[in-house]
């Protein structure tokens, strides 16, 4: 897109933040941060936006969201919390977490956050924990899409979700316990980018409002394509707002009671806006490919690993020469441990930059401390010499997270 990273991120910038931070470090644009909220605003007017939290939950990014009118999609207790703290108010927040324990169940209810819950033991658990409740449902309608299996949460391998079928016990369940059943919700998956596929998902779950009396809110989930890849194009974000927008005004039309919509647009929000800004410190070539080693790998960025994920690199100088079939590789004891392959890149010289791109959603967020590595900095760009440290570097006592490891005398 336009406002991509190489208009926030120039060369020169990026060698300064490299010398005054170091390196490995995770830079996001609040330009851009905003830019994908306004986009989501005016696809959608009449829905509530919830931003999943699990992309990316830095608290000075969740307070940007928050200020754009956005409200937060959670899976976990903890998640709740930082967003209460973050200043979202419990209305607009939604819970979502998977194969949820009593615990969980307690601290959300607790939160005062609406729960969705997708098997019918949590439904009866909840119950029995929380007579007259309210408490909305997740549904499985096997429509799911994806750019890798483990992120498709719909269709009939998922662990999300009751079935269609489900939902006569779920009530039966809910009438047991005096639960209302208020919300009804799905997500099929993420990196969404054909509208017909969203639409194949969505149509269906209206379907179903009409079995439920107590219905207040429908929420649909799944998560909007952001192109990682030369080849791909943008989602068209415009086309499918307009579709969702006309179904659910039909869906309300003659309704005493209006439900309200909530989407759940996944990545979108953050992806565009972060990068993973690494060093070059080791150079090798063998028979046929050139390995460029980094100070960062899987543990700081997961995804390339996890899900055979593609990102877009960029080196710092660009160098002349011919290009080499090079492989971006980490620190990390693991073959494993590829941030990028089979790219064509000139041989570059150690202590290079290697910016990889659309980095801002599940990079930090799934971050470890694997090897006893640290993990990286993050830092936001808000402008014109506005530049802000947001987390701070890892040491060696915040990974290991003891005071006591001197022998006792």
């Amino acid at each position: 897109m336009a406002d991509g990273w190489h208009s926030w991120l120039a060369p020169g910038r990026a060698r300064r933040l490299a010398e005054r931070v170091g390196t490995p470090l995770y830079a996001y644009s609040g330009p851009v941060l905003r830019n994908r909220c306004r986009a989501l605003t005016r696809a959608f007017p009449d829905a509530g936006l919830r931003y999943a939290m699990k992309a990316n939950a830095n608290p000075t990014l969740l307070r940007v969201v928050r200020s754009m009118g956005l409200g937060v999609d959670t899976v976990s207790p903890w998640e709740v919390q930082l967003a209460l703290e973050c200043g979202h108010r419990k209305n607009d927040i939604v819970y979502s977490g998977s194969n949820p324990s009593d615990d969980d169940l307690r601290a959300v209810h607790r939160a005062g956050v609406l729960l969705n819950l997708d098997s019918i033991s949590a439904l009866r658990r909840y119950g029995r924990m929380f007579p007259g409740s309210r408490v909305s449902v997740r549904l499985n309608l096997e429509v799911g899409g994806g750019h890798h299996p483990h992120v498709i949460t719909a269709g009939p391998d998922s662990k999300f979700g009751l079935a269609a079928e489900d939902l006569p016990e779920a009530r039966a369940v809910a009438a047991r316990f005096g639960l209302r059943i208020v919300g009804l919700h799905q997500h099929i998956g993420s990196g969404i980018f054909d509208p017909a596929l969203f639409l194949e998902a969505f149509d269906p779950l209206l379907a179903l409002t009409s079995v439920l009396p107590d219905l207040e809110t429908v929420d649909a989930g799944g998560g909007f394509g952001v192109p990682y890849r030369p080849d791909e194009s943008p989602l068209d974000l415009a086309a499918l707002g307009a579709a969702v927008t006309d179904r659910f005004a039909a869906l309300n039309k003659g309704r005493k009671k209006p439900l309200r919509l909530l989407l759940e647009p996944g990545r979108y929000v953050v992806a565009e806006a972060g990068v993973l800004l690494t060093t070059v410190t080791t150079l090798k070539r063998t028979r046929d490919r050139l390995f460029i080693g980094v100070d960062s790998g899987m543990h700081h960025l997961i995804r390339p690993a996890l899900y055979q994920s593609y990102h877009p690199v960029a080196m710092i100088p660009e160098r002349d020469g011919a290009p080499l079939r090079s492989f971006i590789v980490g620190p990390i004891c693991e073959s494993g441990d590829v941030l990028a392959e089979e790219r064509m890149l000139p041989m570059p010289d150690e202590g290079d930059l290697v910016v990889i791109g659309n980095a801002g959603a599940y990079g930090f967020a799934m971050a470890s401390h694997y090897n006893l590595r640290a993990r990286p900095a993050e830092v936001l760009f808000d402008g014109p010499g506005k530049v802000s440290l947001i987390r701070a570097r890892e040491g060696y006592r915040d990974v290991i997270r003891r005071r006591d490891l001197r022998p006792k005398r």
